[in-house]
């Protein structure tokens, strides 16, 4: 059994749980751009990155155990790796202060409101440096058995739902809004699905083979499309789209009117566990994202101290933040302007990098 490689079943729900990141909080931003048909959008916007997903695995079929960013640098040298991996690691630590921020803001409105903010990021991001801290192998089980998990709790807390609450006409007339918001809400949607792709340019160095293996990504995809697509659609039949576009801890809110008697309530505690191991798993494949390329550079050592130092670059900014709201609307403007960009450029200097390589060796072009 090889330790620094991840196995079929863990490349699929490390995908999973790549993409229920910042998403999980600011879909509600494509229901309030594409009202009934947010659901649909989601799907769509979701399964709109397979291609780039499947372009990055194709660019390392040849470079086995690299980084797409390990291309650039035999490609390129290593001044355009570190600008490269720098911008990476902002984009990467920015992403987790928003997802921490709005974790922590959910749980100070509902739970403990009189918590301070940093002992919550604290305790999120300490077992994120204890997940990723771990050999290859084992940091990817112990990703697949929580994702499981989390799936299973999150369904618990609404599959009751359609006893009492459900209503049809919350989800239908589905096309109730115009062509531009519908494509604005898919836009959208793609871009903030694209973390999939910020994990997998780094993921692809511990998959084996990775082109040919690359129905395993496109799975996990699928699966994040499915799943996220189903649970907006029974939120959204709960409560209506008026409702679930108004804030960002929206299954969190939802599940509190839900109750059957006086004997079925309090499913909101389900709803939080599941947020709270989507931000400590999203919190791991951040730190994890950065530690990798970022331990080239001291030719493998020191790997605990750049581990450390890695997790407080995000719990620092997170501290500072301290704002759910704020977070809620840059990471909006990041899934816009900045992660798709950002893989688009990273993808081309890699093509451009493989080009040099083939030249460099005698190799052609082809």
């Amino acid at each position: 059994m090889d330790y620094n490689k991840f196995t079929r079943e863990q490349v699929l729900f490390l995908t999973f749980a790549a993409g229920c990141s910042n998403m999980a909080y600011t879909f509600t931003w494509a229901v309030y751009l594409s009202k009934r048909s947010s659901w649909i959008v989601l799907a769509i916007g979701i399964m709109m990155i397979i291609p780039f997903a499947v372009g990055i695995l194709y660019l390392c079929k040849n470079y086995t155990g690299y980084t797409i960013f390990d291309i650039i640098d035999e490609g390129f040298g290593r001044l355009l790796y570190i600008m490269v991996i720098l911008f990476y690691s902002l984009i990467t630590i920015a992403l987790g202060a928003y997802i921490l921020n709005m974790f922590v803001g959910s749980v100070k409105v509902y739970f403990l409101p009189h918590t301070p903010s940093w002992i919550l990021m604290l305790f999120l991001v300490f077992m994120s440096f204890l997940f990723v801290n771990n050999r290859t192998l084992l940091f990817g089980r112990a990703v697949e058995l929580l994702t499981i998990w989390y799936i299973f709790n999150y369904f618990i807390g609404f599959s009751l739902s359609f006893v009492k609450e459900f209503k049809i006409e919350n989800v239908i007339p589905i096309f109730d809004t115009t062509l531009s918001e519908f494509g604005e809400g898919i836009f959208f949607s793609m871009g903030a699905a694209s973390e999939i792709l910020l994990a997998t340019m780094v993921m692809v160095a511990h998959i084996p083979a990775p082109y040919e293996h690359r129905k395993w990504i496109v799975r996990g995809i699928t699966l994040w499309a499915f799943i996220l697509a189903l649970a907006v659609f029974i939120m959204q039949g709960i409560s209506g789209y008026e409702m679930l576009s108004r804030t960002t801890e929206a299954g969190i809110g939802v599940s509190r009117a839900i109750y059957i008697g006086d004997f079925v309530r309090g499913l909101e505690v389900f709803i939080l566990a599941t947020y709270q191991l989507i931000t400590i798993l999203k919190i791991s494949l951040y730190i994890y994202g950065i530690w990798i390329p970022i331990k080239k550079l001291f030719n493998q050592k020191y790997s605990t101290v750049i581990l450390v130092v890695i997790t407080l670059l995000i719990f620092i900014p997170s501290v500072w933040l301290n704002s759910s709201n704020s977070a809620y609307f840059f990471s909006i403007f990041a899934s816009y302007f900045v992660i798709l960009p950002f893989v688009i450029i990273v993808m081309l200097l890699a093509w451009l990098g493989i080009r040099i390589i083939k030249r460099r060796s005698g190799g052609g072009l082809n």
